[in-house]
């Protein structure tokens, strides 16, 4: 399928793929200066700041590769890379995920855009928890799909965020906090999935369905 797309999302994605990483690689220039003035004298808190930060870097231009670079649809890049680049960047916060047993097995020939949709669609649930939270991953019914069931004390879509998930938002309305949405649904569509939700905000829940 043949999807169009605005340049002003390439511009929004490129703005938030910088946002994201502007903070641990400015720490770790940071920690560079300090080393460079100090010497010896930084000690030990200017070398674990650098290697925080580069860990932090790291984990975040993985998920961003995988979530909107092609290496997300490569044959090579299973169930498992998918779950771990996730937690690996939900350490940072206060978020946790937990994922029912025997996924990689159930899901280890998905179809092609599977498991990049699945993960642009676990960062969705993990911004719609605005604060602590849980993401509890699963199998649908049938076996032909996962829910990704986001609960805490504030779930919620962020401002246009859920009309950018359905495709009913203009590009020009957009911006770097609501494109994640959109260009999630994008890829779905893409791909030819199927993606339902049910927001329950007076449960403090959210339910998502991506089937194939």
């Amino acid at each position: 399928m043949s999807i169009d797309l605005h340049p002003r999302i390439l511009e929004l994605i490129a703005s938030r793929v910088c946002h994201d990483l502007v903070s641990p690689v400015g720490a770790i220039s940071n920690g560079v200066e300090l080393m460079q003035e100090l010497g010896d004298d930084a000690g030990e808190e200017a070398v674990k700041l650098i290697a925080q930060s580069a860990l932090q870097a790291s984990i975040r231009l993985k998920l961003f590769r995988l979530c909107y670079g092609a290496a997300g649809t490569d044959k090579n890049v299973g169930f498992k890379e998918i779950r771990e680049v996730f937690t690996d960047m939900l350490t940072s916060g206060r978020v946790t995920a937990e994922f029912e047993p025997d996924l990689a097995v159930k899901f280890s020939m998905p179809p092609r855009g599977f498991l990049k949709c699945l993960l642009n669609l676990l960062m969705l649930g993990e911004e719609c928890n605005h604060g602590e939270g849980k993401i509890s991953v699963g199998a649908v019914e049938g076996g032909k799909g996962i829910k990704v069931l986001v609960t805490g004390k504030r779930p919620g879509f962020r401002d246009n965020a859920e009309a950018a998930l359905r495709g009913e938002t203009e590009p020009d309305t957009l911006d770097p906090r609501s494109v994640h949405a959109y260009i999630t649904g994008k890829f779905v569509e893409y791909f030819g999935f199927k993606l339902d939700w049910q927001a329950q905000a007076e449960l403090g829940r959210i339910e998502f369905q991506l089937t194939f």
